[in-house]
């Protein structure tokens, strides 16, 4: 290399220099907070709003004192449960981009991404946005809402960035011991039946004896019986409880309405309704046919 060379190459290091040096003076270093993302670890009073926005959808979670709701449905407690367990869980992440240029291809872009806002009496906790999965299943993109920088996270919170309202919602129909029950009242279609317990063994009312065992699995279908979903507002519009297809009533030893239940047929699953009324639920077909099984299924030899 020629001097002539070498003075064009001094140059140059000393541009780099003083471009170097002025972003230091004027941006500073990143700090320890800014290279690694770690959301609050929450405690449930911590909180009274968390919110996913999406540009597809939107869920409020709220709490009122030890109560919360889903969009104003009553939510789950073991889907809470399970959420302040991953805000305490400890995490993993690594930066990976410092620029806007690479938001949108990662999915973490304000158009695109799910907003994630932790609040507490109005004033925001934390925000953050999640893009795409990362490289592995339990992993995601995201940044701080009004960062740059894009970090791969791994935590429980990234199984539930995408749950719908509906994911969030109390499923739990009835829970009922089977050993509190003392008459049933079903009905099929056109075709009824009531059973009676007698001390530890079952009759139908009509006299005809039954097979133990085969009332015994029946009855274990009313004890924590949850929901597989619930209606959507188009689907609640269908539904017919009016006239239902099938009803089952079970009563107490002291004449007590344990559960009473009417339900309205689907291809796959039926639609369910306390029958003092409230929300309806959507229960699998096989899992009814359970519930109300054909009266010679229970008739005993």
């Amino acid at each position: 290399m020629n001097p002539k060379q070498l003075k064009r190459v001094a140059v140059v290091l000393v541009i780099v220099l003083f471009f170097w040096g002025l972003a230091e003076i004027l941006g500073g270093r990143p700090n320890d907070t800014e290279l690694e993302f770690v959301l609050p670890s929450l405690q449930e009073t911590d909180v009274d709003m968390i919110t996913f926005a999406s540009d597809s959808d939107i869920t409020v979670l709220s709490r009122d004192g030890d109560t919360w709701t889903v969009n104003g449905f009553e939510a789950s407690r073991d889907a809470m449960d399970e959420l302040f367990t991953a805000l305490g869980d400890s995490t993993e992440s690594e930066l990976i981009a410092t620029s806007h240029l690479v938001h949108e291809r990662m999915g973490v872009d304000s158009a695109t991404g799910v907003h994630v806002t932790f609040a507490n009496a109005g004033n925001s906790i934390a925000s953050v946005i999640f893009g795409k999965s990362g490289r592995t299943y339990d992993s995601r993109y995201v940044r701080r809402d009004g960062g740059d920088f894009v970090f791969h996270y791994k935590s429980g919170l990234v199984s539930m960035v995408n749950r719908t309202p509906n994911d969030w919602r109390d499923r739990r129909i009835l829970d009922v011991s089977p050993d509190s029950v003392q008459r049933v009242a079903a009905r099929r279609g056109s075709d009824q039946y009531t059973l009676l317990r007698e001390g530890s063994n079952w009759r139908f009312t009509s006299g005809e004896a039954v097979d133990s065992a085969a009332i015994h699995r029946m009855l274990v279908q009313y004890q924590t019986l949850d929901a597989t979903n619930y209606p959507t507002a188009a689907q609640l519009d269908s539904v017919d409880l009016e006239s239902p297809d099938r009803e089952v009533t079970l009563l107490g030893a002291q004449g007590d309405t344990l559960a009473s239940l009417v339900f309205d047929s689907t291809n796959v699953a039926y639609w369910v309704q306390r029958r003092s009324g409230g929300y309806v639920y959507r229960i699998l077909s096989w899992r009814v046919d359970q519930m109300i099984p054909a009266d010679s299924t229970l008739k005993g030899r």
